[in-house]
């Protein structure tokens, strides 16, 4: 039995190729992007997890084993599911871009690491938490509160989809920015 070449349309072809491109070209900008997040002195990244537990999945290995071209390391205890994840290059960009276009100064505590709710979207790489904006820490009142609330909004002008942060159950004291 002879068997028919597969033809495709010049169109699916075209399409097919434009959606390689657009992956490669994002495999090869997330390493840069995360050189860049570690570079920018407005950026500061949390080394150890705010229950206290120290693991090789904190903040700044995350963004330390992007950079390198590695995936991100997942936290093993509570509802940490362990493992390992690949960052989100929006989520990544616009983590620069709240630093180098919206000028805000602040401390990233939690990126793929950390104990969160289940299925949380930090276990795939697509969220990350901040707890102090511009040298204020994020709280229910004062400083803490209007500047958390600014980078709230600005978060999602960068594409977030979901944002929490004070006045919303459990993020008193930080900002969740989705992805």
């Amino acid at each position: 039995m002879k068997r028919a070449p597969l033809m495709i349309s010049a169109a699916l072809a075209s399409s097919l190729a434009v959606m390689a491109t657009a992956t490669t070209a994002e495999a090869a900008t997330r390493p840069a992007i995360a050189k860049s997040i570690l570079n920018h002195r407005g950026i500061s990244l949390a080394t150890t997890h705010d229950s206290g537990v120290r693991d090789k999945a904190n903040a700044k290995q995350n963004i330390t084993d992007t950079a390198a071209g590695r995936k991100a390391r997942r936290s093993s205890y509570g509802t940490a599911p362990g493992g390992s994840v690949t960052l989100n290059t929006n989520m990544l960009n616009a983590m620069l871009k709240l630093n180098t276009v919206k000028r805000f100064t602040f401390r990233v505590t939690e990126v793929a690491g950390g104990s969160h709710s289940r299925g949380s979207k930090h276990y795939a790489g697509r969220a990350f938490d901040v707890g102090t904006v511009n040298g204020a820490r994020v709280s229910t009142g004062g400083a803490g509160y209007t500047k958390a609330k600014k980078f709230m909004k600005a978060c999602r002008s960068y594409g977030a989809v979901l944002v929490l942060g004070p006045g919303d159950a459990g993020h008193s004291t930080h900002v969740h920015c989705q992805w």
